[in-house]
């Protein structure tokens, strides 16, 4: 299966609920989750992708994914502005970020959670490192059972609703 035909078998379509829904990962697609999340990474091998979870800048080869996924562990680098450069270089021509992005107000504390910005700052920062199509939705969650069905346990000490942007850029 090639890049082109594994890129026309996606929707670009962000589905409500937890990030897996969004990914709906195939068999035999190279996946890249920043972050580790096990459970998702647990789904993704399920579906028949490959899966790696990627932890350090190290790890990443050049046009390698066909897509890349950030769950909300993404903030808890500091150097988690660079993970979208990273991301772009990662991915075959045709390749998917998606990524879930939590506005500044919505994380516990700048000290567990150093990497954050508003939704103008997200977009233009997919915007600058190179993504074609970026197609993007704020997500809601009322209450801790909710954030914790959408797989944002990074977020359930704060006060509730929180929104999350969902973004899927595209390289």
């Amino acid at each position: 299966m090639t890049v082109k035909e594994l890129a026309s078998d996606k929707t670009l379509k962000i589905i409500k609920g937890n990030l897996y829904n969004t990914i709906n990962p195939q068999q035999q697609e190279r996946l890249m989750i920043i972050g580790g999340s096990e459970t998702l990474t647990a789904r993704c091998l399920d579906a028949g992708a490959i899966v790696l979870p990627v932890t350090s800048f190290s790890q990443i080869k050049q046009n390698e994914f066909h897509t890349v996924a950030a769950p909300l562990s993404i903030h808890q680098y500091a150097d988690g502005a660079q993970w979208t450069a990273k991301a772009y270089e990662a991915l075959k021509e045709g390749g998917r970020f998606i990524v879930d992005f939590a506005e500044v107000d919505f994380l516990p504390s700048a000290s567990d959670f150093p990497y954050a910005e508003t939704l103008t700052g997200y977009w233009e920062r997919l915007r600058s490192v190179g993504f074609k199509t970026i197609l993007f939705e704020q997500l809601t969650a009322k209450t801790a059972k909710e954030a914790l069905l959408n797989g944002w346990t990074e977020i359930t000490p704060v006060r509730f609703p929180v929104i999350i942007n969902r973004f899927i850029a595209v390289k």
